[in-house]
Parts: structure tokens; sequence; C-alpha cells
């Protein structure tokens, strides 16, 4: 059985893995029926993703960006219910040559920064079996603009989400 600081370990290691957007990182935290679901429904999130479904996501994020890293602001034990909630800020580090940048622009329209909360369920043996991750409303409307931009930068036609 998990204790709190495993619980909270688990939740540092989950934030830490998107620093480089690697799947490996994440997956290795989950249970094989981990499910990932974004909210709030009112942005149209993606749907719910199995973990080969958020690999996936992380692989094509990661064609655009070189990480996401995340920042705790707050982190939030349940220890009886085996949950954790994480209340963070994330950074999108999109790639440099995707940009798309003209000398002597700032390229400050490419900072992005989002808030965001996780609430990770976690398995009796210490697995993330379920994740609800709550996107900034409005960042995710500016950060949806840049990855369209990335993406025809990058000659392709892809869609994150």
């Amino acid at each position: 059985m998990a204790t709190e600081q495993a619980l909270y370990d688990t939740a540092i290691a989950f934030i830490n893995a998107f620093a480089t957007l690697e799947a490996n990182s994440h997956i290795s935290l989950r249970a094989a029926n981990c499910t990932h679901i974004f909210a709030p429904s009112s942005i149209k999130p993606p749907q719910p993703m199995t973990n080969e479904d958020f690999a996936a996501h992380l692989i094509k994020l990661h064609t655009i960006a070189t990480g996401f890293p995340v920042t705790a602001k707050e982190i939030h034990v349940n220890f009886p219910k085996r949950q954790v909630i994480i209340w963070a800020s994330a950074v999108l580090n999109f790639r440099e040559e995707l940009k798309g940048l003209k000398e002597g622009d700032d390229g400050k329209e490419w900072d992005y920064v989002g808030e965001y909360m996780f609430l990770l369920d976690v398995d009796e043996e210490g697995k993330i079996c379920r994740i609800v991750e709550f996107l900034d409303s409005l960042g995710t409307e500016r950060v949806r603009v840049l990855i369209a931009k990335a993406w025809k930068n990058a000659g392709a036609s892809e869609k994150l989400f």
C-alpha cells in the first residue's frame, strides 16, 4: 500500500515528466488501464485518453515543442482516498525553428504560461490509475493558436487537439 510520502513523490514525478515530453516517463507512472481525462467541457477538450493515446499525444507535441515544464504551486495528498491534487503552472517551450521569427521580432507572442489542476488517483501498487486535468480555459484557446502556427511553420497540417 502506498504511503503519504509515496503519493507525494508520485505527484512530483508526474509533473517532472512534462519537462521533456518523454512519453515513457509518463507511462511508467501509470497503471495499464489509466485514463487521462481533460476538463472543463466548456473548452471542448480532447476525449479521455488511454496510455497509448497520451503517449501518441506527447510524441506529436514533442515535434513542435522541446518541453512543457510544470511547476507546482500546491500539492495536496488525500491519503485515505489515495488521491493527489496538484495546482500548477506550466510553460510550453516551442521549438525556436518553428516560431518563424523575423529579424527584430522579440518572440514574446510565443511566451505561454498556463495554469492547471491535476487530480491523480493512485492504485494500491502506487501507479496512477486516473488523471483529471483541468486546463486553463483562456490559455488553452491562446495556445491552440500558437500550436496551429507551429504546425504550419513545420509544414504539417497536424492538429494536436
